[in-house]
């Protein structure tokens, strides 16, 4: 049998342009590389930047984070926003009826005020911002907590007022006034290393302990319904401690004062020195 001769067209071709074949498959790969690609980036999800709020917002919905930029003020009118919202340096956030499904996030502003039936689905959230308030029907799903406030003795640096918080609310290390008044309290109530006050904590209902500790200033503590403990440990100003339904144990221990305590109702022990 006579060998097979070669397919005079495949010399022709692998002489006039040598490689060309190799070539051809370098190709078809690249272009299957760019499908490829092409089909990744139409599957992958919509990246979009935060959502910029400045001035008054009405009932609109952003579906997705948003911030309020440094040294400005954003008003929030029946807003949904689907994700958190950040407040930046030297800027105020003020929320009437809005709804945010994430955390309200505030590093040095100068104000949040969350009111009129706002929903804050998770957190609020102040660091070295000078006054948080929530307050007139607003309902926190998370904690409420500041830390390192700094506000006149006559300013909130906190205020909780006929507000909902199921989960704790927490003030540490902050100047100014902190107060949480007829509120509805999920978790626990702490304050602790505070240096001005005045501090009042007034008519609440708390389902965990209420902690006072290590704070300056005067503190009062009249008329709650304390699920846990109330605990009043080492404290440098003025406390009054009268007329609470404690659900745990009522103690006093350290305080260079020895705070006012009489007229309480305690299921637990009292322990006082």
């Amino acid at each position: 049998m006579d060998a097979q001769q070669p397919n005079p067209l495949e010399r022709v071709i692998s002489l006039r342009h040598p490689g060309a074949i190799g070539k051809e498959d370098k190709m078809n790969r690249f272009f299957m590389c760019v499908l490829v690609g092409l089909a990744f980036l139409l599957a992958a999800p919509e990246v979009r930047a935060d959502v910029r709020l400045v001035g008054t917002v009405g009932s609109i919905t952003i579906d997705d984070n948003a911030f309020v930029p440094r040294y400005t003020t954003a008003t929030l009118n029946g807003t949904t926003i689907k994700g958190n919202v950040f407040v930046r340096r030297g800027a105020k956030l003020i929320a009437n009826g809005a709804i945010i499904e994430g955390n309200v996030q505030a590093d040095r502003a100068l104000l949040v005020d969350l009111k009129k039936g706002t929903f804050v689905n998770g957190d609020v959230q102040g660091e070295h911002t000078r006054s948080v308030r929530v307050r007139g029907n607003t309902v926190v799903g998370g904690n409420v907590q500041i830390e390192e406030a700094l506000a006149p003795v006559d300013v909130d640096a906190l205020l909780v007022k006929f507000a909902r918080v199921d989960g704790d609310v927490q003030a540490k290390k902050s100047a100014g006034r902190l107060q949480v008044i007829e509120s509805q309290i999920g978790g626990n109530l702490q304050f602790e290393e505070n240096y001005t006050g005045p501090h009042v904590i007034r008519d609440n209902t708390i389902y965990g302990d209420l902690q006072f500790f290590k704070n300056w200033g005067k503190g009062t503590i009249t008329g709650n319904d304390v699920g846990g403990n109330l605990q009043f440990f080492e404290n440098r100003g003025k406390g009054t401690i009268i007329g609470n339904y404690v659900g745990g144990n009522l103690q006093s221990k350290e305080n260079i004062r020895p705070p006012t305590i009489r007229d309480n109702e305690v299921e637990g022990d009292i322990e006082i020195e």
